[in-house]
């Protein structure tokens, strides 16, 4: 942990994946280069969930779980304050976690207690009076209490709110050298899963029995949240990648499945795979032609990501191609950026104006449904100067077992 310094002896024997100081500095700084040449006084982000929950980590390297908001309060100049659901007199999160966090407060607010809606609010109120704030830049409203913000555009009419999260969203989409290590942590762990797939994947068990096998693999190697969705059916009966709840089905031989990893790495960054088993048979033509077709769709998509490309106008070609193949315009989110949440931008949508630079990554995973059959790579990109590389080193091919 030698890129982590001056931190207490709980810090080292507690945090297996911290962020570097190198990284967290850099990220601060940048962040409070802007808000000063903008006249942003303070910015507020909210996540109350780790998969959506990257504004309030890119900050403090934190995780947000359990659905427990947790608030950071960013200043243009200094450290900044972290507000949680927590005891006042011993707040979240520990004494010695408190990289950048000059100010720890709490307040037992639980969402599904209405009287408390106002904990956290009032908190910000007596901060940004405190602190003399005009502009407070506000991340992700969407994300945010509506009570909240309700309240402190009218206990302080002389503030001046904004929207802030196009600033930081264009800052976060680009990942330092730090980040892509973590990033690329994140998918060398989703191969090795995928190298132990086949080996535990038989007749008999049920597809909740492979999810328990996984998911402790995962947390074994330092992943914090993760989703394992799946699909089983017969040869011949397409079926989706499913979550949890609907993971009660045995696999049988003859069978199909897909299977889908959407977990973090030690560290927080997320990534993506998706890969099809055949249980005790070949592939039938049906089903090796939907899979080669979501890898050529992914390939020729990859193809069009570089510096400088328009995610609207992507999306655009993408369709055109499916169309000439019969298929119907893709209405799903196939195409978009990763990071510290499960889906960040830039997006293939047509609202998205965010441009592809140099150094974002890109999860994409073109879906073919043939009625018969179902094929839905996968894979995770890294956008070079020259254009999008796949990062994953696990075959993209149909594994019989």
């Amino acid at each position: 942990m030698e890129w982590v310094t001056g931190v207490p002896e709980e810090f080292k024997t507690r945090i297996r994946f911290p962020m570097s100081d190198r990284e967290m500095k850099r990220r601060w700084s940048t962040v409070q280069t802007v808000m000063q040449e903008q006249g942003i006084d303070v910015l507020i982000a909210q996540n109350a969930d780790q998969y959506l929950g990257g504004y309030f980590r890119y900050f403090t390297d934190l995780p947000t779980e359990q659905a427990y908001p947790m608030s950071v309060l960013f200043p243009a100049k200094g450290e900044m304050t972290t507000i949680t659901s927590s005891s006042p007199y011993n707040p979240l999160p520990p004494a010695w976690f408190r990289r950048g966090i000059g100010n720890r407060l709490g307040a037992p607010y639980f969402r599904t207690f209405h009287y408390t809606d106002l904990y956290d609010a009032k908190l910000m109120e007596a901060y940004i009076c405190d602190h003399k704030c005009k502009t407070v830049g506000l991340i992700a409203p969407s994300l945010l209490n509506y009570k909240l913000v309700n309240y402190l555009k009218t206990a302080l009419p002389d503030v001046t709110f904004i929207d802030a999260t196009e600033l930081i969203d264009e800052i976060k989409a680009v990942k330092s050298e730090d980040e892509i290590q973590a990033i690329q942590r994140t998918v060398a762990l989703h191969d090795q899963v995928l190298q132990m797939v086949p080996g535990i994947l038989h007749p008999g068990m049920y597809e909740y029995d492979l999810r328990a096998e996984v998911n402790k693999f995962l947390i074994s190697k330092g992943s914090e949240e993760n989703l394992v969705m799946m699909g089983s059916a017969p040869q011949g009966t397409p079926t989706p990648k499913l979550h949890s709840f609907y993971q009660n089905r045995r696999i049988e031989d003859g069978d199909d499945l897909v299977f889908m990893i959407e977990a973090n790495g030690g560290g927080g960054y997320y990534a993506e795979i998706v890969r099809g088993f055949c249980i005790g048979h070949q592939p039938s033509k049906e089903l090796q032609y939907a899979w080669d077709l979501s890898r050529e769709l992914q390939d020729f998509t990859a193809e069009l990501v570089k510096p400088g490309s328009d995610c609207a106008e992507m999306l655009e070609i993408y369709n055109n191609k499916l169309v000439s193949y019969g298929l119907q315009p893709e209405t799903r989110l196939f195409a978009h950026g990763q990071g510290y949440d499960l889906v960040e931008r830039p997006a293939f949508f047509k609202g998205e104006t965010m441009k592809v630079k140099e150094n974002m990554f890109f999860a994409i995973h073109p879906e073919i449904n043939t009625g018969k059959a179902f094929g839905n790579y996968c894979d995770q990109y890294l956008v070079t100067k020259d254009g999008a590389v796949r990062v994953e080193t696990t075959p993209r091919q149909i594994y019989v077992v």
